[in-house]
């Protein structure tokens, strides 16, 4: 029998879930919000998204065959409710491959400046196309190189906002327009899906559950989980917002190389580790998208026949297929080209759904009967506000 994770991997597997590129984003989604609106958001999104992180355990008891996210849909819902979550996982995974290019087209448009941005679009592609030929089992390793460089990335902000005495980019003297309301409300809800983003890992959460030693200490591991991960997001966010007001641009590293006063050697070094992350996770991402259309096309009888004729077609599909998978991601990343509207519709359609509205919809199924009166109200008001703050972010994302 395969052994399991202990408490403690349990939560460095979940940490490294939870802490992604989103973070880069979430000083502009103060920006948009002001420090009151913007700290109501970010506790409401972290109470949310931990208390259904701990329903997903509850669901999946209720069969102790369940094992996934989609087990759970199919045992509230049926088929239509694994098809639906089926649909939006590989809508999600699309939509953050464009935010890794984008990611990365920033990060090279950051070191080397002046290219035009089409031009750096198709170096993106050819950087990152390769990755989705190499096996699956050699990309897991570099998850640790994406903890590795948000973790430099916050050791880099808090040096260099407390190496400079003065604003701009200053933590000893915070930027005068960083305001506690929001400057322009209609600029709010694009902060509603920035600081959601951050929190979605529910996707995943049920394998760690299923792969514990001792699952009776899930919901012990999920509150350090959020804790660590509430705390790094914050001294991000605030200092981000603190340091540059409302001077904050949609990556907070793009801020670190306009101040010269700062180590540009370290801050390119973090830039650096940040364009890295792409290349580590873009194979990854892409993975089950790739894996869909070639099951899909191999599941029809005829084209199945058609490839199995002769021994070059099969790799020869494929491989073309994968790249035009690749070229598809990239041509919506010049389609969509701020990092910022991307990350706000995933926080505001995909992390509300999937990390907040679907759990408690799957709870209230399952369990209805049982419920007290205080936690049927409360899960009516969770999906209440939850629902809001996602139509009103996903169609202020759009605009």
């Amino acid at each position: 029998m395969a052994k399991k994770s202990s408490f403690l991997q349990s939560i460095f597997n979940s940490i490294n879930i939870l802490i992604g590129v989103g973070i880069l984003a979430l000083p502009l989604g103060f920006k948009n919000a002001g420090w009151a609106v913007g700290l109501a958001v970010f506790v409401f999104c972290f109470g949310l998204t931990n208390y259904t992180a701990k329903l997903l355990a509850k669901c999946l008891d209720a069969d102790p065959e369940s094992r996934t996210y989609g087990d759970m849909g199919s045992l509230a819902f049926g088929v239509r409710g694994r098809v639906f979550i089926s649909f939006l996982f590989l809508t999600e995974l699309i939509t953050c491959s464009v935010a890794l290019v984008v990611l990365l087209s920033d990060g090279i448009e950051s070191l080397f400046p002046g290219h035009d941005p089409l031009f750096i679009r198709c170096i993106s592609f050819l950087i990152l196309t390769p990755t989705l030929f190499i096996p699956i089992r050699h990309l897991s390793y570099t998850s640790l190189l994406g903890i590795l460089s948000i973790f430099s990335l916050l050791a880099v902000i808090l040096y260099d906002g407390l190496s400079k005495p003065h604003a701009p980019g200053s933590l000893h003297e915070m930027a005068a327009d960083a305001s506690v309301l929001p400057e322009d409300w209609m600029a709010v809800p694009m902060s509603f899906g920035l600081i959601m983003a951050g929190f979605a890992g529910h996707a995943v959460f049920p394998t760690i559950y299923r792969d514990m030693e001792s699952p009776k200490e899930y919901k012990k591991m999920v509150n350090y989980t959020y804790i660590v991960t509430a705390m790094v997001y914050m001294t991000v966010a605030a200092s981000g917002y603190a340091m540059f007001g409302s001077e904050t641009m949609q990556e907070i590293t793009q801020n670190l190389v306009t101040i010269p006063e700062y180590n540009q050697t370290l801050n390119r070094l973090a830039v650096w580790l940040i364009a890295l992350n792409p290349i580590a996770k873009y194979g990854l991402t892409l993975n089950p998208v790739v894996l869909s259309w070639q099951i899909g096309l191999t599941s029809n009888p005829a084209i199945d026949d058609w490839l199995n004729r002769a021994a070059w077609r099969k790799p020869v599909v494929k491989s073309v297929g994968v790249v035009m998978t690749s070229a598809f991601i990239v041509v919506m990343a010049v389609l969509l080209p701020n990092f910022d509207q991307i990350m706000s519709l995933l926080g505001a359609l995909f992390s509300f759904v999937i990390s907040g509205i679907f759990p408690l919809m799957c709870h209230l199924k399952l369990f209805k009967r049982t419920m007290s009166a205080k936690e049927t109200a409360l899960t009516y008001t969770l999906l209440f506000i939850a629902s809001s703050l996602a139509i009103m972010g996903t169609l202020r994302s759009f605009i």
